[in-house]
């Protein structure tokens, strides 16, 4: 099974990171060298860009700070004179940025692990159960963030974007919005499922997650806990406390 956290970067840290490539002469640069056959020097890469070297070395060492390139030295002797000359290739990173958030590789990854680990007869249950784990990993994976609670921070980097009204936290946000239109009683549920995971990683005991549907927010309304809330005050259970009748006088019955 994938382990999946949620993305360490939030809305304005993924602007961020796209902006890297705004610069169209440092965007020339990556996509030669994620385009070329194999890894390719940065005298390579300033000669299909027209760069000299050292423009081309700065844009690349950038790139690979951060993290669009990979750079390595080749273990094969290339026959000349002095170090081999370091080469770029493209990384695995993958940055998506959508407004408002979604998250359909998280519910797909959630959907094929539980289309592979049942027959059809439990696929129902599987589903649930996938999706409670996967949102119990990532709670207990995430780290507050701007003093919130994990929890919250948790719904936010996921794309829920947590507002609290009252005693109740609302979702403002569906990350999976389309899905959830195609197939509201599956996709719903795995939302349900996956709010309460992350309730249980997070350590989050006084809240719970309930399906309660409403138009332009997520499914999931996040209440405080059926057993914190039934509690009763120390003081309204002393005054439930029978008190004692006073002895009968025994003299008077006699």
């Amino acid at each position: 099974m994938t382990v999946v956290v949620p993305r360490d970067a939030d809305l304005d840290n993924a602007i961020d990171r796209l902006c890297v490539l705004e610069d169209p002469v440092r965007r020339q640069a990556y996509l030669t060298v994620r385009g070329g056959p194999r890894p390719l020097s940065r005298t390579e890469v300033a000669e299909a860009t027209g760069l000299s070297v050292r423009l081309a070395t700065f844009h690349l060492e950038k790139l690979v700070v951060e993290g669009y390139l990979e750079a390595e030295y080749p273990t094969e002797p290339s026959g000349r004179p002095g170090h081999p000359a370091k080469r770029y290739r493209p990384s695995d990173l993958e940055l998506e940025v959508t407004v408002p958030p979604r998250r359909y590789d998280l519910i797909a990854e959630i959907l094929s692990d539980a289309w592979q680990g049942s027959d059809a007869a439990r696929r129902g249950a599987t589903l649930d159960d996938v999706a409670v784990d996967y949102g119990r990993r990532v709670g207990a994976r995430t780290r507050p963030h701007r003093g919130e609670s994990r929890f919250i921070t948790a719904l936010r980097l996921v794309g829920y974007e947590p507002v609290t009204v009252g005693d109740d936290v609302v979702l403002r946000n569906c990350p999976f919005h389309r899905a959830a239109q195609a197939r509201p009683h599956v996709v719903c549920g795995i939302n349900e499922a996956f709010v309460r995971g992350l309730l249980e990683g997070a350590g989050t005991t006084e809240r719970a997650g309930v399906l309660d549907r409403a138009p332009g927010r997520c499914c999931v309304l996040v209440r405080p806990s059926r057993d914190d809330a039934a509690a009763p005050a120390p003081t309204a259970a002393r005054s439930r406390t029978p008190q004692r009748r006073p002895p009968k006088d025994t003299e008077r019955t006699r």
